[in-house]
């Protein structure tokens, strides 16, 4: 037989994803020191495609590096622009989401795009 919590039962509920410390008492700072540093690990090999030795994926790596570092000025505008703590976290959490997704994204064309470099031996 299935019981079926009440609202309140289910807010209170520590095993919930919503219920999360960092989706409910935090300030928003580890969202900011976790999205810095995952902004500077993302940015790494899209330098390295732009700046130290270009290659045809040249385009797409700067699009995608100009995304991600906009998601995150965005999650750091949304730590001091956004009231209520709650939804400030939730943004933020989105956000930081929002960057992972770009990323990988950005990342899986880039090396599409040099794959589609390599010269086919006959």
């Amino acid at each position: 037989m299935v019981t079926r919590m009440s609202r309140a039962e289910t807010r209170r509920d520590p095993t919930r994803m919503a219920n999360q410390p960092a989706l409910r008492s935090s300030e928003g700072t580890i969202w900011i020191v976790v999205g810095g540093l995952f902004a500077m690990i993302c940015l790494v090999p899209l330098i390295l495609l732009t700046v130290v030795e270009p290659r045809e994926s040249a385009p797409a790596a700067w699009i995608t590096a100009i995304l991600v570092i906009a998601l995150y000025g965005a999650l750091l505008a949304t730590r001091w622009a956004v009231g209520p703590r709650e939804r400030r976290l939730r943004i933020m959490a989105v956000l930081m989401l929002a960057m992972a997704a770009i990323a990988l994204l950005g990342l899986m064309i880039c090396a599409a795009i040099e794959w589609s470099a390599v010269p086919v031996a006959s």
